[in-house]
């Protein structure tokens, strides 16, 4: 879910910097910035169906997987945002920070929303990913449902 926060904070955790083909989310655990760098690679690539698979929470119903995918090809609005924000989180400070949760889990991410040119007013967006993987399964990070 999306909600206007706060500013960024210097409490907040930072990663290093980077750029939206590398994986630099600002986060300790590797599967988790791998997945994060896979889905901003399947938005570069316009790959719709790709980046649902792997974004949706495994417990979402069909009806409503088949509903998001469709609601992403008819607005391309909606998927480039979808897509921009990803790689925010993706490309790490100073835009996103890490700022709840185990990252075994559980990881939270605040981020500026991308502005549009001319834009002044800054919002503030928090997602969060939840490792979705039983004891013994490699991990599975997806959005929190």
């Amino acid at each position: 879910t999306s909600r206007p926060t706060p500013r960024m904070t210097t409490t907040d955790r930072v990663a290093p910097g980077g750029d939206a083909g590398t994986a630099n989310a600002p986060t300790k655990d590797a599967r988790l910035r791998a997945r994060i760098a896979e889905l901003a690679a399947l938005g570069r690539a316009n790959d719709v169906d790709g980046f649902v698979a792997k974004f949706v929470p495994k417990d979402c119903e069909v009806e409503d997987v088949v509903e998001f995918t469709r609601s992403l090809r008819e607005d391309g609005e909606r998927w480039e945002l979808l897509r921009s924000e990803i790689d925010a989180i993706n490309a790490g400070a100073p835009r996103a920070r890490l700022i709840a949760g185990d990252e075994m889990k559980r990881a939270e991410f605040r981020f500026e929303m991308p502005r549009r040119d001319g834009e002044d007013l800054v919002i503030n967006r928090e997602v969060a990913f939840v490792n979705y993987a039983e004891d013994g399964e490699p991990s599975d990070w997806r959005a929190e449902g």
